[in-house]
């Protein structure tokens, strides 16, 4: 009886069938389905004897598997947090700042971070000329010559270009991102990453721009066209070239492509709905990319005070020679902010400029279980019983024979594509005894992400734009069952079908995993005798901050396995533990995943190790994937310790 269990289900699947943030706590309750996923309870306030609705043989095969694993503390987790400063360096800042407080302010927040692996610095400045100092997101220790010195944010000089500048901005911000998804650490990085922009400026945007020209030759002369107060509107012809000398100098000494990278010539420009279009452009990013946290967050400094006094005796000259205009400048930075899911503030002249307040490495997050599966890779269930799958390679001993491949051999034929795996592919130019078949020899012989399958194995189950992730991920489609176990079991690792019934059995192909029966061949004899059973304990907070569950997994069928070319090593059982943990606040997070192994022994028809069929596992035996060594005398737990 569990009179007195508590059965607390946080591996909630949130990919699943739309479960989003389902919670299922319920006192001296027995729910049908088991670690990790939320579904239909049945229970009810007498409690429920676990083992009155499943009958076992009398032959003493049974294993429990009892443990705690726990989240990884927050502490130990890195999150990157990418920080661009975004600073407007046009010459009203001669005036507006006079003792270059901006630079120090950036100084400051470089220096906080300057000794964490974990941040990232894209420092851009802007007049006329845009210019990503650091092109691109980088560590700095606050004293670099190019980003702090007169070549870098000291330099003041011409005009405010807020359309190139963000411009520049989301061209960082999408190679980025487009870098950590290809080459970088793909979507769990993403998922984990805080970006954090700052937009700061003294004006308002100079020039602006109305699309249309003047000039006769232009393509797009307007007759009615009254001419923009600003000539650097018109200075370009068709091919780029610059046609107006009056800012020749700035022209010559950056060159077209430098000055207003976004300018086209005769077209509107710096125009408010041209700013506010690329602060959305840069937030869909975060949804595109599925990015944990972005946040524009927008700066104003001004000459004056609260009550309108100058605060230098230059305001008013700044004022008049750079038609400076406070209210719209205020505006239009409130709208960038809101819009940016950011904070605006308001500096006078007259007061230090301070970026410390922002909110950067406030991600830190706390993580709970995803989803927690136990998978038997020695024994294959059939029709009424499990039969023995001495390698593991997803094709059980009896197969191996009847197909002649080697049972003690996942590879019986040595071209690194595995039997199962040529055998479900057999149709298709795969031969498992064959090894100049398929033509395509296997080109990546990896397992980058520790799931048991080759990258050049993965890719045969993956469209080609999923093809990059796929050894890099347990997990791709994030339906909280390894790919691997998904391709064995006859199901789609791209798409969650974890709600289907793919052998139309009446067991949803998500029940028939958990349980260790076959969701592609209807088989409720071994259902009903031999599935495997969940007892899950709430979860607790460690003193690390860490999130513990504690767990019984019982009634898992042993089988007898051939020697496999060690003495001894009859009987082996390779049992593994897949626990995935997930950030607590982003549904999005596609989780991070821990493994353990146990290897009982079992020989028919009474011989078992452990005697008394018990292993306790702790969370110190739970590894990265690609880190956990199944070899003899690895990480596999033997006995009950």
């Amino acid at each position: 009886m569990l009179a007195k269990s508590l059965f607390f289900l946080r591996f909630v699947l949130i990919m699943a069938a739309g479960l989003a943030g389902m919670e299922v706590v319920m006192k001296r309750c027995l729910l049908s389905l088991m670690v990790a996923f939320v579904l239909a309870p049945a229970c009810t306030d007498s409690g429920i004897e676990v083992s009155s609705s499943i009958f076992h043989p009398e032959v003493d095969n049974l294993l429990t598997i009892h443990g705690e694993v726990c989240t990884q503390p927050p502490s130990d987790v890195e999150f990157p947090v990418k920080i661009m400063i975004i600073v407007d360096c046009s010459g009203s800042m001669q005036q507006t700042d006079e003792g270059d407080r901006r630079v120090e302010a950036v100084r400051q927040v470089v220096r906080r971070y300057a000794n964490n692996p974990s941040v990232y610095f894209d420092i851009i400045k802007f007049n006329g000329v845009v210019s990503d100092l650091t092109g691109g997101f980088v560590h700095l220790q606050g004293d670099e010559a190019n980003v702090f010195g007169s070549g870098g944010l000291l330099q003041a000089d011409s005009m405010t270009d807020y359309q190139g500048a963000l411009g520049r901005a989301y061209e960082a911000l999408l190679a980025d991102m487009n870098r950590v998804n290809t080459s970088g650490g793909g979507l769990p990085e993403l998922t984990r990453s805080k970006y954090v922009v700052i937009f700061f400026s003294d004006g308002t945007p100079d020039p602006v721009c109305f699309g249309c020209a003047t000039d006769p030759a232009s393509p797009r002369y307007t007759p009615e066209c009254e001419e923009d107060y600003h000539v650097i509107c018109q200075t370009m012809d068709a091919t780029g070239a610059v046609v107006n000398l009056d800012m020749e100098a700035v022209f010559s000494q950056h060159g077209a492509n430098g000055l207003f990278p976004e300018l086209e010539e005769g077209a509107d420009y710096n125009q408010n709905y041209q700013i506010f279009q690329l602060v959305d452009a840069m937030m869909d990013l975060k949804e595109n990319f599925h990015v944990g946290d972005m946040r524009i967050h927008s700066a104003f400094l001004y000459c004056r005070d609260q009550f309108g006094n100058p605060t230098s005796p230059l305001c008013a000259a700044a004022e008049e020679a750079y038609h400076l205009d406070p209210d719209r400048g205020r505006a239009l930075l409130r709208e960038i902010a809101r819009r940016g899911n950011g904070t605006f503030r308001d500096f006078t002249s007259g007061q230090d400029i301070n970026f410390l307040q922002i909110d950067y490495t406030s991600i830190k997050r706390t993580y709970v279980s995803k989803s927690f599966l136990v998978d038997n890779r020695s024994a294959r269930p059939a029709i009424d019983r499990f039969q023995p799958d001495s390698d593991g390679d997803g094709l059980n001993d009896e197969e191996e024979q009847r197909l002649g491949t080697d049972p003690l051999s996942p590879d019986s034929d040595g071209d690194y594509y595995g039997d199962f795996v040529e055998y479900r592919l057999r149709n298709a130019g795969f031969d498992p005894l064959d090894s100049s078949r398929p033509d395509t020899a296997c080109s990546d012989m990896n397992d980058g992400d520790g799931d048991g399958m080759l990258a050049c194995e993965e890719v045969l189950f993956f469209p080609s734009e999923l093809r990059d992730r796929t050894d890099r991920m347990v997990d791709v489609d994030s339906d909280g069952i390894p790919d691997r176990i998904e391709i064995l079991m006859g199901m789609d690792p791209v798409s969650n079908d974890l709600m289907e019934d793919l052998d139309s059995d009446g067991q949803r192909n998500l029940d028939e995993v958990m349980y260790h029966t076959d969701p592609g061949r209807a088989d409720l004899a071994l259902w009903n005798t031999a599935r495997y059973w969940y007892e899950l304990k709430e979860g607790r907070t460690n003193n690390r901050d860490q999130y513990c569950y504690g767990f019984d997994v019982r009634y898992l069928s042993l089988v007898t396995t051939l020697d496999r070319n060690r003495s001894g090593s009859r009987g082996f059982n390779d049992i593994l533990l897949w626990f995935n943990q997930s950030s607590s606040d982003n549904p999005l997070d596609v989780g991070d995943y821990r493994v353990a192994c146990v290897r009982p022994q079992y020989i028919e028809p009474d011989y078992k190790v452990p005697f008394n069929g018990e292993i306790t596992i702790t969370d110190s035996d739970f590894k990265r994937p690609y880190e956990l060594d199944l070899s003899f005398g690895g990480d596999c737990v033997t006995d009950s310790r």
